[in-house]
């Protein structure tokens, strides 16, 4: 059985029943006597407590976590570090992997995989805001509520974005299908590796299937960084055209082509929702030259006109093919002349959009730097301030005329929003309320004479106070009256009797005794259950185990020495508690010792007699397979008188 099954760690978290177990940690699902809240406990493996590079890992994603609050993120509670014992405590999360789920479903909807994928992108937001790369974004590490909340956790590999790494970890090599080409190469990371790993997360649910998979890590590794995958379409048609987009520009090999912020696939998502039909245009996509065709199906048009038009056959032929080549040359030399630069541009030609976001508004339109026709949009932020731009379309970088329109989303700032009133409403239905509303909520369970369990009592802040979207509030829930709480005493090696006397006193029950095999005097208690330091109620039934005073039994081997120097043939018979149980005839003159076994319970006396008379008395403890010699007899009577 699991050691940490049925312990108490620090006296307050009661360990139940294990829920996970991976490479470094097992992880457990506990009860938290301080709140009476379920929590899950994750404690580092022993074997790992003496190698420096788990241990840090494991404080990693204490510390990472413990920097984040959102929704979509994994909560911690508490944390401990001993030399002895590492766990973290984290909210227990009661629900599926996002793995577990796509092998059920085989492809998700795309309407759930959008779902999925804006909820790991906003946690991703807040991580990469406070400079924590995840560096393990798998499907695994996805954890999906019932009601299709997504939870991202582990980041035991996390690091600080300005943090380097070298190599391929063993960890990065257990995750080898979505880790970003630059991760596999060991190459410096940053938030778009994360970004990559979403966009795998995101292929794997729309097709079913991995963009890469081989017979081995090494393998698969080599082909992140070199092979294309096939693409989402080919695949399964029914993939809306800008949802691909949006899974291969997340998933360019270069981190310089791909997304180059949450915010920045999020936007692209969006605008996915309202509208599927889009199309994103990504350089990525495979395009054949639409003027080259053109030229093409031109000749083919001269040469089906009617041959009444011509004079000769052979000049229709020559001037098809004349002009394909004057229009392949027309458009060729019209993207060398583009490329080269050699004519300045005018204001009807294209240019790069630049990047606004992160921009103050005002400033962008009172510069006079730009001919755009800008379009401005506000929308409420947590993550900006009031007045910067956090979108735009079209994106940066996207080629449009200097005097196209630009929609600038600009931030209101934080919704402002007041906590709603919680009278006579249960925590499930006030917490719902919350989220409805855009609240975060952390559950704060109290005992309250007053209050009916499971109903709200109280809330932090107050209702009609004022906060913003994303707050947390703390919602005080009736647990009922309390009960009186009393630390269990340490009742083992107590008589059976003088414990159930103790309990009876306080009011509490104690189930019948169990009794074994046990050398200790009958009824004295073996083991307890609650076990010492405990805290129990007048509810709680006490059981013990207690011994029957009949010790196990098991067979010591004794060597009998003999008496020396004598050369007669003598019967010895040996006697256990005044029985006879072995007799047997030795020489004195070849034998120096005599071996018998013997089996019996707890301690005993043995008796030794040579010819009938009274030769040696042994103790023998049969719990301890040890004798000693209890008593001597003269033998001057044998051979004669001879000693």
């Amino acid at each position: 059985m699991d050691k940490y099954i049925g312990r108490v760690l620090d006296g307050r978290y009661e360990i139940l029943e294990e829920v996970g177990n991976g490479g470094m940690a097992v992880v457990y699902k506990a009860k938290d006597f301080d709140t009476g809240t379920i929590v899950a406990v994750k404690i580092l493996r022993e074997e790992y407590l003496d190698n420096e590079e788990f241990c840090r890992r494991f404080r990693n994603e204490s510390r990472a976590i413990a920097l984040l609050n959102h929704p979509n993120i994994v909560k911690i509670f508490d944390v401990c570090n001993s030399p002895s014992l590492q766990y973290i405590v984290m909210e227990f999360i009661d629900g599926i992997s996002l793995k577990d789920y796509i092998e059920q479903q085989r492809t998700v909807r795309v309407k759930e995989a959008v779902h999925f994928t804006t909820q790991i992108l906003r946690a991703l937001m807040q991580a990469h805001a406070r400079g924590i790369v995840h560096r393990d974004i798998k499907p695994q590490n996805i954890m999906l509520l019932s009601n299709g909340q997504i939870k991202v956790t582990d980041f035991g590999i996390a690091r600080l974005s300005s943090s380097r790494t070298s190599t391929i970890t063993d960890k990065a090599i257990g995750s080898v299908h979505y880790i970003a080409p630059e991760q596999a190469r060991g190459a410096n990371t940053d938030a778009r590796a994360d970004l990559y790993s979403v966009g795998v997360m995101l292929y794997e649910m729309l097709t079913g299937k991995l963009p890469f998979e081989a017979s081995s890590a090494v393998s698969v590794a080599v082909m992140q960084l070199q092979a294309d995958p096939k693409m989402p379409r080919e695949i399964n048609p029914n993939i809306p055209v800008g949802l691909e987009e949006i899974t291969m520009q997340a998933m360019q090999k270069n981190p310089a082509k791909r997304y180059q912020s949450a915010a920045e696939m999020l936007e692209d998502i969006e605008n996915f929702k309202r509208n599927p039909g889009i199309r994103f245009d990504y350089k990525y996509v495979v395009e054949d030259n639409a003027s080259y065709r053109k030229a093409i199906e031109t000749v083919k048009e001269k040469e089906s006109e009617s041959e009444d038009d011509y004079k000769s056959p052979v000049i229709p032929v020559m001037a098809g093919i004349a002009t394909a080549f004057f229009l392949v040359a027309l458009v060729f030399g019209a993207i060398f002349i583009d490329a080269s630069g050699i004519f300045k541009k005018n204001t009807s030609e294209q240019t790069q959009v630049p990047n606004f976001v992160g921009q103050v508004y005002n400033d962008i339109i009172q510069s006079n730097k730009y001919e755009y026709e800008f379009f401005k949009e506000e929308k409420f932020s947590s993550d900006y301030e009031e007045g910067v731009v956090m979108e735009q379309t079209p994106k940066q970088g996207k080629q449009v005329y200097s005097t196209s329109r630009i929609t600038l989303y600009v931030s209101k700032g934080p919704e402002r929003l007041m906590v709603p009133e919680y009278k006579n409403m249960t925590f499930t239905q006030y917490t719902q309320l919350l989220t409805q509303q855009k609240l975060s909520y952390v559950e704060m369970p109290v005992y309250d004479n007053n209050t009916p369990v499971d109903v709200v009592c109280n809330t932090n802040p107050q209702p009609r106070e004022e906060v913003k979207a994303g707050d947390v509030i703390e919602v005080y829930y009736s647990l009922g009256p309390k009960t009186e709480e009393i630390v269990m005493s340490n009742f083992v090696n107590t008589p059976y009797v003088t414990a159930k006397s103790e309990l009876a006193s306080l009011g509490i029950s104690v189930a019948d005794p169990t009794s074994v095999d046990s050398n200790k005097p009958e009824g004295t208690i073996i083991s307890q259950e609650p076990s010492y330091g405990t805290k129990i109620t007048k509810d709680t039934v006490v059981k013990f185990t207690v011994s029957n005073g009949q010790a196990p039994a098991s067979t010591v081997r004794m060597d009998i020495e003999l008496p020396r120097g004598l050369t007669s043939d003598v019967t010895i018979e040996i006697f256990l508690n005044g029985e006879s149980v072995k007799v047997a005839n030795v020489s004195l003159a070849s034998q120096e010792s005599y071996s018998v076994k013997l089996t019996g319970a707890g301690t005993q006396t043995v008796t030794v007699m040579l010819n009938g008379k009274n030769y040696k008395d042994y103790t023998v403890n049969f719990g301890e397979n040890t004798y000693s010699v209890l008593k001597e007899y003269d033998v001057s009577w044998l051979d004669g008188g001879n000693e």
